[in-house]
């Protein structure tokens, strides 16, 4: 009897310890697959990397297009707006439909072109510098460590990055703005008041950030007063000045308090329409229905599916509680929808940090049903997708093609 006891004992004991095993490396692989992409100590290291990188590939595309066409340099940076905001660095705001361009990328072109510096080398500067510190803001906001790493690379390789290199205003933007949204978040409103006063020079987005930073300051905190919260919303005041400041220039200047909407209208045809006959219209020029392609049908197929992304993202951001987050995606969706056709939404996704905050994620086990093996083969895809298409978008560009 204690013979069996014993071998009873002992069978029990090794079935024990063979199903403790079993669970330990079932549990040990399940650790595995949800480990982040990379070391968390080089995630600072290799988001500068990316953001390098980035501008290697752009700069090796214009100068590679230069030689092949042999086009005048730098004829190839200088398309579209930017022939807009050198105007207005050299002569000012003459004409009503100018003022659609808020005046801090001119104001820079023409310091810069006070001491002797050409307006292609000083604009694509300010956009090198610019989204320089963007990407630097966009790593905090996206939680630093690998989310950060992953959400700088998607945001330096987005489609439409090389708005960010040729001396448009959203890099400058970005730059003031991530970072005023990101003092912010961390209750410092001085610091975030003078950043984002300073965005709204450059863009009329920096009116939408103003919006985003109220509702950040009324429901972004919890247990404080209301006397705080006042406190925070009053902090808006500065960068609110701002823009009054510029729509007072323009009325004194074009005699109109609603110049910039007259400018919207007259220069690019911008006129009021309801979002879903916009969605409609531009499906149609798109190609997508009606079966007619155009020339710039690439381009709105872009536009659509921005649309589509901008309410995807806005509905992931109110469902995990991002109130402030999806108040800055949903009022720039709403604002450029409601016009003829759907335009500049493309564009406008370099504002959209909350996108590539989600993006970030996947780069550890935040979303847990994606193993580590199929994180690296999404990222992967997303980023070699992303270049290709970087590329194309700024062959465009470069080659005077319209690209949104």
């Amino acid at each position: 009897m204690s013979r069996v006891s014993r071998t009873s004992g002992t069978i029990r004991a090794s079935g024990t310890s063979g199903t403790s095993r079993a669970s330990g490396t079932s549990g040990t692989s399940r650790a595995r697959d949800r480990r982040p992409l990379f070391d968390p100590e080089q995630s600072g290291r290799l988001a500068v990397q990316a953001w390098v990188g980035s501008r290697l590939v752009l700069l090796i595309t214009v100068l590679a297009l230069t030689w092949v066409n042999g086009w005048p340099f730098p004829r190839p940076l200088m398309q579209w707006d930017v022939s807009h905001f050198a105007d207005l660095a050299a002569k000012g705001y003459v004409t009503l439909t100018q003022s659609a361009f808020f005046p801090g990328m001119p104001l820079v072109l023409a310091a810069f072109k006070a001491i002797g510096v050409p307006y292609a080398v000083s604009g694509t500067l300010v956009s090198l510098v610019g989204s320089g510190f963007a990407a630097w803001a966009l790593y905090r906001l996206a939680g630093s460590g690998p989310r950060g790493t992953l959400a700088v690379a998607a945001w330096s390789f987005a489609p439409m990055a090389v708005f960010t290199f040729v001396p448009y205003s959203e890099a400058a933007f970005c730059g003031f703005a991530f970072w005023g949204f990101w003092y912010a978040k961390q209750d410092r409103w001085g610091r975030a008041a003078i950043l984002v006063a300073a965005a709204c020079l450059f863009r009329v987005s920096g009116l939408f950030m103003i919006g985003a930073l109220v509702v950040l300051a009324v429901v972004g905190f919890k247990g404080t007063t209301w006397k705080r919260r006042l406190t925070r919303v009053a902090w808006m005041g500065v960068p609110s000045l701002v823009v009054a400041g510029y729509a007072t220039f323009l009325r004194f200047r074009f005699g109109s308090w609603t110049v910039w909407f007259e400018a919207q209208r007259q220069g690019w045809g911008r006129s009021f329409d309801w979002p879903w006959d916009s969605f409609v219209a531009t499906l149609h020029i798109a190609g997508v229905i009606g079966g007619k392609i155009y020339s710039t049908s690439a381009i709105f197929q872009w536009e659509v599916a921005a649309f589509v992304i901008g309410v995807l993202l806005t509905v992931w951001c109110v469902a995990t509680r991002k109130l402030p987050e999806a108040a800055w995606v949903a009022v720039q969706v709403l604002a450029l929808s409601c016009q003829i056709w759907l335009v500049s939404i493309a564009r406008s996704m370099l504002l959209w940090f909350p996108l590539f905050g989600f993006i970030g994620q996947m780069s550890d086990a935040s979303i847990p049903r994606l193993g580590l093996g199929t994180r690296r083969v999404i990222l992967v895809t997303l980023l070699g997708i992303e270049t290709f298409a970087m590329i194309w978008w700024a062959t465009r560009f470069f080659a005077g093609a319209w690209a949104g």
